[in-house]
């Protein structure tokens, strides 16, 4: 069954949630050397393109802070370049960019 809008947005909630929660305490050397947090923030940050890719015009024009193809291309590189990910772009995205785009969607609706 498809996923509705507010189902979208609080998927993308929860998915910044947990990697914030998985970076907790963390630098990037640890993270680096963490195959599993890796693994899961890569992870979240699938759901979080594929979550932003269904949101609709409407709804994208209610967070006009929020970047939504850099969002969606993320996962395409998490996915696509599974291969030659380079980690410093993946601990950017979810150290600085993550934290921004929830505090952009807010905690709830």
């Amino acid at each position: 069954m498809p996923r509705s809008e507010a189902q979208r947005l609080q998927d993308m909630r929860e998915a910044c949630e947990r990697i914030a929660g998985f970076l907790r305490g963390m630098d990037f050397t640890a993270f680096q050397a963490d195959q599993r947090t890796m693994r899961a923030v890569l992870y979240d940050l699938v759901v979080l393109g594929e979550a932003a890719k269904g949101v609709s015009a409407e709804t994208r024009a209610r967070f006009p802070e929020v970047r939504w193809k850099a969002v969606a291309g993320m996962k395409d590189i998490a996915t696509h370049q599974y291969h030659g990910i380079m980690l410093e772009l993946v601990w950017e995205t979810a150290s600085v960019r993550v934290p921004e785009l929830l505090r952009s969607l807010g905690r709830s609706e």
